[in-house]
């Protein structure tokens, strides 16, 4: 009977052979969800359609992160509110997730032209000046990791409410210790920590390693291919020149580990 069931699964390999490998172009369409990559990347594609939507509190705006991104954030907050000491009264919630190229040229140009402050006025600038004043804290269209549905903004745009004296300290901490087991980093911590390039410090922003990593990859590789270019579609993209691939590729180290743990 042994040697009968022996024969019977050598034979059944044999015609049936092994499952076919899974295709670069199923792995894109993963990655991608869909979308052409050029656009997925650059944020030119409608949240709705490839992403879900995420409402962690009544009556605010939508939210839209990728579905594994959702629920690894979902688990995340479950341990955090396990957790967390009795009485404190934090909790996390997204003041932002998804932002579209368009949505980001919103915030770029405001910027850019004054209509939203910054810490210095742009009066007597540059429009190399003004970029780089921008790129303290904001991306340029095309280039935020927010165009991914894999990071989020949390609780406060501001790092001293997670630090010090400041209401997020013990959520901060807990992430910090945390995070990591459920894919999450800040790819933004401490610019010494990233050789003084990219993006000031932000304590807020997290991002969900497993995925980010790989689109942060293929983001780099696409410019460097110019299947990605800033062409001229916002305020002061000629002003950029390579800075748009620094600011992408400065990121914390740390963000590679969280990929590994998930």
């Amino acid at each position: 009977m042994k040697a009968y069931f022996s024969f019977t699964f050598f034979a059944f390999l044999l015609v049936c052979g092994n499952p076919p490998a899974e295709t670069q172009s199923q792995k894109n369409d993963q990655l991608y969800l869909g979308v052409k990559p050029d656009l997925y990347l650059m944020g030119r594609y409608q949240a709705s359609d490839v992403l879900v939507e995420v409402k962690l509190e009544e009556n605010v705006k939508d939210h839209y992160l990728r579905p594994d991104v959702k629920n690894a954030l979902l688990d995340m907050i479950n341990a955090f509110e396990e957790s967390k000491p009795a009485g404190y009264k934090q909790h996390i919630f997204l003041v932002s997730a998804f932002r579209s190229f368009n949505q980001q040229k919103s915030i770029w140009e405001s910027k850019f032209t004054g209509k939203r402050t910054m810490r210095e006025s742009i009066v007597g600038k540059t429009p190399e000046q003004i970029a780089s004043l921008i790129l303290e804290f904001s991306s340029a269209p095309g280039t935020s990791r927010h165009h991914w549905g894999t990071d989020f903004d949390l609780n406060a745009l501001d790092n001293g409410y997670f630090q010090g004296s400041g209401k997020g300290k013990i959520l901060y901490d807990w992430l910090l210790e945390n995070a990591g087991k459920f894919g999450f980093c800040q790819p933004y911590n401490e610019l010494s920590k990233r050789f003084g390039k990219g993006y000031q410090e932000e304590r807020w922003h997290w991002s969900y390693a497993p995925i980010s990593t790989k689109l942060q990859k293929e983001w780099i590789n696409a410019y460097k291919s110019k299947q990605i270019q800033m062409d001229g579609s916002f305020l002061g993209s000629d002003t950029l020149g390579d800075k748009a691939l620094i600011y992408v590729e400065s990121t914390n180290s740390d963000c590679q580990k969280a990929a590994n743990l998930r």
